[in-house]
């Protein structure tokens, strides 16, 4: 019998192992690209759709063609009033976002780790979650004033109980099984804190970031709208106001760009810490 391996064979490897991950390797590839193809498909649709109904179906005044909507974009770009806008309304959403995430960490590692007390207040959290933002902005300008504390006080409120929604229930749905084994090992309180309850809450508290992200720019976004004389909500009302829909489709379309960029940010960001959840689910 001839044993010898053939030219360019992978000797490191048991021949029966070697073919086994390329033909992985392409489906995988494969999904990627009908992902991407229907992906463009759908926005190449959706633009098709809007070019071919404005002018014709619904008058341009109400519906500018895409080409417009580009031309505007264009001019923020040449004068740099569009980078200006999305940093004055990128960096108090930010803010604001890395404050709630901070205290929602807090009170809601505290409440999940103390029942009764989350019983006590779980009625008066969930009446002031549903008070709507808007409500209490005018309370909010005599406290902050009008400016960039004003965006940054709004966008706190904005992505606070999302992320704290989130983190409590993430804590307090670990599974007791986790924590008896850690304890039956030596473990210590703060080993279950850090290698089970946190871990374990991850998920819940990655799907919190990715809703509270955009709504703390929603939040910047309103307080601009109302009182602002920069960023993108500024932009936003300015065009509406002067009736300039092209304007303001280009503002909407701005604020679309900026969560969808955040959001693939945040789930690089948050894929390393991820793998070991996208590992045990299922091919």
């Amino acid at each position: 019998m001839n044993t010898d391996l053939a030219p360019g064979a992978n000797k490191d490897l048991p021949a029966s192992q070697e073919p086994a991950s390329a033909p992985g390797q392409r489906t995988q590839v494969q999904k990627s690209v009908r992902l991407m193809v229907f992906r463009v498909g759908v926005l190449v649709v959706f633009f098709a759709v809007w070019w071919s109904t404005s002018g014709t179906l619904i008058d341009k005044f109400f519906l500018p063609s895409p080409v417009r909507v580009v031309q505007e974009l264009v001019d923020w770009v040449k004068d740099g009033s569009l980078w200006r806008n999305i940093l004055a309304t990128l960096l108090p959403g930010l803010k604001g976002f890395v404050i709630a995430t901070v205290a929602a960490f807090i009170l809601g590692y505290a409440l999940a780790m103390a029942r009764f007390a989350s019983d006590v207040l779980e009625p008066y959290i969930t009446a002031l979650y549903g008070i709507p933002i808007i409500s209490i902005v005018p309370l909010l300008i005599l406290w902050f004033g009008i400016g960039d504390e004003l965006a940054v006080a709004v966008a706190v409120l904005a992505s606070f109980f999302l992320m704290f929604y989130n983190v409590y229930f993430g804590i307090r749905e670990v599974s007791p099984v986790l924590i008896d084994q850690v304890l039956i090992a030596g473990g210590s309180s703060w080993d279950i804190a850090w290698r089970v309850r946190l871990p374990s809450a991850l998920v819940w508290v990655v799907a919190g970031m990715k809703v509270a992200v955009p709504h703390s720019i929603v939040g910047v976004v309103v307080a601009e709208f109302l009182t602002g004389n920069k960023g993108v909500g500024f932009l936003l009302a300015s065009n509406a106001n002067q009736f300039n829909s092209a304007g303001t489709f280009a503002a909407v379309v701005v604020l679309a760009s900026m969560s969808f960029t955040l959001d693939r940010l945040l789930s690089l960001l948050t894929r390393r810490a991820l793998s070991w959840k996208e590992a045990t689910r299922p091919q």
